[in-house]
């Protein structure tokens, strides 16, 4: 437009669509159950002391609902009209602390109140407004929001008042048309594994109580006792002040304590956190030759089904579980690759942790609007390397430490009169180890996820044998071979359409390329990954190489070859196939 020309105003506004609704609902949610917990949330910061939580009619699909109620202050007309009803505004973003207590807010993305669209096509809200004559409901049929053409601003949603008993206060909402199956044990159970873990279970909130009402449907549902904690083989609490001062304490079922500081070489920006971890031995005969401690096997039974329900690392931010971290499959520390390499790291089935978080001191550790996870940023990853240095570097040490004893007196005791020990009872310490090995169930490979095919488990299981047999050079062969169709698997994914990357010509037969060759297109072709697989590759590249060295001089030559068990350790074997294993699945 020209300077001469003459402009007329003319207003233009947005036009909602009502089909915002189910994407901020049930496309955003795409987890049943983190909506329910986002509505216990809301409950919270409302002030209530209790949630009651009840499934209606699961066995019958067309009259199932699910109702949830409080006893917090309830919502007054103002609530619901400038809050509730506005879609836009996350209101407590920036409230740290709610308005009629001192507890932390817990709700932040506004997500809460289009949480029961994800779940049911139709939903009550019944409040009683805490101080007020008057009580509120309204009805959401979420279908008209689907209808074509449909505006959020023009779609009226059936609301009235009334008169409501003295004294009453809260609110209730209940969800009908239920969109998922409820009906099933194990979907219940999942349900109430996450309303329990909604809180520390080492340490469950003395002013909010969760009432699962359907609980006593559910069959074999295990809640963790007080004594399951008092029971850990060793615990050990870290805390990270000032970004660099990681402080300690560890203690042991024996009673034994240690309390220190660890200075870390790189300050961690994540803030203020802190860290507790339980490890556990799963049978007395572990029990008793680490720590010559033994419990009543109903304790030993409880803790194995404990672990098998509630095992890993979550985490929390202000007493509130942050989903899918700790989950059964979701191994965020890394800690079952880390476990390959070293036998005194813990892994998933042996441990309870919690990792504490707060929105004051841990600003930049954001959740995903779907509330799915957290943002990956370098912060998270910094807090990512504080729970790994604690486990690492510290629980390791400590737990080494207390156990070197054991072996001290073990060695000590086969020395013969003259301080020498003999070719024979070189052999019976050799026997004996390997057969320690055995009975606690240690492998030399024991990856976890899926192969990409059944054969892998039979190469396997063969380079296990080896390793028990005593025979380390087969044994590392035969990890060879499963490295190499691995990478060649791996390259085949990724790089469906470009065959010259994994395969060869030779004698004008294709076939798959050398473990030389595929290592060099993995290290070539390995920016061409996501980010995170990227990382992986990276990590386990010098260990590749080394095979891939070693490999040929071992093969041709009589007198390059393995003694001893201990040799493999060199190539991070295990280490190598599991992070393999992990590329292969995620991609």
């Amino acid at each position: 437009m020209n300077n001469n020309e003459i402009a007329e105003s003319i207003p233009f506004r947005f036009k909602v669509s009502g089909n915002i609704i189910k994407k901020f609902g049930e496309e955003s949610i795409t987890n049943k159950n983190i909506a329910v917990l986002e509505i216990i949330k809301n409950s919270y910061d409302a002030g209530a002391s209790k949630v009651d939580i009840l499934l209606k009619h699961e066995d019958i699909p067309e009259y199932a609902s699910i109702e949830i109620s409080d006893d917090g202050e309830g919502m007054t007309f103002s609530d619901l009209e400038n809050k509730w009803m506005n879609i836009a505004t996350p209101n407590k973003s920036k409230q740290l602390f709610g308005k009629k207590n001192n507890r932390p807010v817990v709700g932040e993305k506004g997500i809460g109140r289009l949480s029961s669209e994800s779940l049911g096509k139709e939903t009550l809200l019944t409040t009683y407004p805490q101080g007020e004559n008057k009580g509120y409901e309204i009805k959401f049929n979420w279908e008209k929001y689907q209808k074509q053409d449909s505006l959020v601003g023009e779609i009226i949603n059936d609301g009235k008042a009334f008169v409501k008993t003295k004294g009453k206060h809260g609110t209730t909402i209940s969800i009908n048309q239920l969109k998922h199956n409820w009906n099933e044990q194990n979907t219940q159970k999942e349900l109430l594994r996450d309303i329990y873990l909604l809180n520390p279970p080492n340490k469950p909130l003395k002013d909010f109580k969760i009432n699962s009402k359907f609980h006593q449907h559910v069959k074999d549902f295990k809640k963790i006792r007080k004594s399951f904690f008092t029971n850990a083989a060793y615990s050990l609490k870290t805390k990270l002040t000032k970004g660099n001062i990681l402080r300690y304490e560890f203690c042991t079922l024996n009673g034994k304590r240690k309390k220190g500081a660890l200075p870390l070489v790189k300050s961690l920006s994540c803030g203020d956190v802190s860290f507790e971890l339980f490890f556990y031995y799963r049978r007395n005969k572990e029990l008793l030759k680490n720590l010559k401690k033994e419990l009543p096997s109903i304790e030993i039974n409880e803790i194995n089904e404990i672990l098998d329900e509630y095992r890993g690392i979550k985490l929390y931010r202000d007493n509130f579980r942050v989903k899918p971290y700790g989950d059964l499959r979701n191994d965020w520390v890394e800690l079952e690759i880390a476990s390959q390499n070293n036998s005194m790291c813990p892994r998933n089935n042996q441990i309870l942790g919690m990792v504490h978080i707060n929105k004051s001191k841990n600003p930049k550790i954001i959740d995903t609007t779907t509330r799915e996870g957290v943002i990956f940023t370098s912060e998270f990853q910094d807090l990512i390397s504080f729970v790994k240095t604690s486990i690492l570097e510290l629980f390791i040490d400590l737990r080494s430490e207390e156990e070197s004893e054991k072996k001290k007196a073990r060695k000590k005791s086969l020395r013969t009169t003259n301080g020498k020990i003999s070719k024979k009872e070189v052999l019976q310490v050799v026997h004996s180890e390997i057969q320690e090995e055995k009975s606690s169930g240690f492998k030399f490979l024991d990856i976890k996820g899926e192969y990409p095919q059944s054969f892998y488990d039979l190469l396997e299981k063969e380079a296990n044998d080896c390793y028990d047999y005593g025979l380390p050079n087969a044994a590392f062969f035969l990890s060879r071979k499963l490295i190499e169709n691995l990478i060649f698997n791996i390259l085949e994914k990724q790089f469906k359409s470009e065959e010259e990357i994994w395969w060869e010509k030779k004698d004008n037969i294709n076939q798959p390329k050398s473990l030389s060759a595929l290592i060099k297109s993995l290290e070539q072709n390995r920016k061409r990954f996501k980010p995170n697989i990227a990382r992986y590759i990276d990590n386990i590249l010098p260990n590749l190489n080394k095979i891939r060295n070693d490999v040929n001089p071992m093969a041709h030559n009589l007198h390059n070859y393995l003694e001893k068990r201990e040799d493999l350790s060199q190539y991070k074997i295990s280490e190598t196939i599991q992070i393999l294993a992990h590329i292969w699945n995620i991609l």
